[in-house]
């Protein structure tokens, strides 16, 4: 059992200093406000038969806890929503003999805000131009092929700005990504076998080849962005040297910074 949830909705504290005007009312005008890391404790309680299952209870909560960033999902009135985060502290109450053990927990989320659960991929070829059709014109005419816009759709409807996760599916010898209501790139300069699949997550700014390995040193341009609250973005796909079938799949987790 679960109890005692705090701080999942709490506004954390703002980072930006406050600078006061030496010979002026008042302070210095902050152009954005960034928010500090979420401190989420919580208290958990396991009921066992006996002793011996509640010790090998707590042994499993330490080994899935101990070693890395986890998932925490919580799930109010209005949807699940999660955040990464890792656990600081978790001293567990003497059980005095008894099949029942306590442990209050302290866990960190770096990223303070809340993401959607269960958000579908969207998915697309890169971009390539229509076949047209040939002149002069013979009857019966035959419309060739067309061709693709290579962009994807992601909609945050979410109070705050939110990350993305790219998928690059090769084969290609560079990508490049942009948003196309900004202009801002994301490329890729180095080249995907067919098979294997970059991961770009716009959150950590990493990349990751087939869950390995880190790339992140063949990312190019870095013009990161989030997809802004209560808002909709295009992001185009594009490759050269494409081989076989490239494609991109992308996510953008609604977020919620309270």
């Amino acid at each position: 059992m679960f109890s005692d949830l705090t701080d999942w909705y709490t506004l954390t504290d703002d980072k930006n200093g406050n600078e006061e005007k030496p010979q002026a009312h008042g302070s210095f005008a902050t152009a954005e406000v960034f928010r500090s890391s979420s401190v989420i404790p919580f208290s958990a309680v396991y009921l066992g038969e006996t002793e011996a299952e509640v010790l090998a209870a707590g042994e499993a909560l330490t080994a899935a806890v101990a070693f890395g960033p986890v998932s925490m999902v919580y799930e109010d009135e209005l949807r699940p929503t999660a955040r990464t985060v890792t656990v600081r502290t978790a001293p567990v109450k003497d059980m005095r003999g008894e099949p029942t053990g306590e442990v209050e927990l302290d866990c960190l989320a770096a990223d303070p805000r809340r993401y959607s659960v269960g958000d579908a991929w969207q998915s697309t070829g890169p971009a390539a131009d229509g076949a047209g059709l040939v002149w002069p014109a013979v009857w019966p005419l035959i419309w060739p092929g067309g061709g693709s816009d290579g962009r994807v759709t992601l909609t945050n409807i979410g109070s705050a700005p939110a990350a993305q996760r790219y998928r690059l599916n090769g084969g290609f010898t560079s990508a490049l990504l942009t948003n196309t209501s900004t202009g801002q790139r994301v490329g890729f300069n180095f080249p995907v076998a067919s098979g294997s699949v970059v991961e770009i997550d716009t959150r950590t700014r990493q990349a990751w080849i087939d869950g390995q390995s880190d790339v992140s040193r063949y990312l190019q341009f870095r013009e990161w962005w989030d997809v802004p609250k209560y808002s909709t973005i295009s992001v185009q796909f594009d490759v050269t040297g494409a081989t076989g079938t490239p494609t991109l799949d992308a996510v953008a987790p609604s977020a919620w910074i309270a």
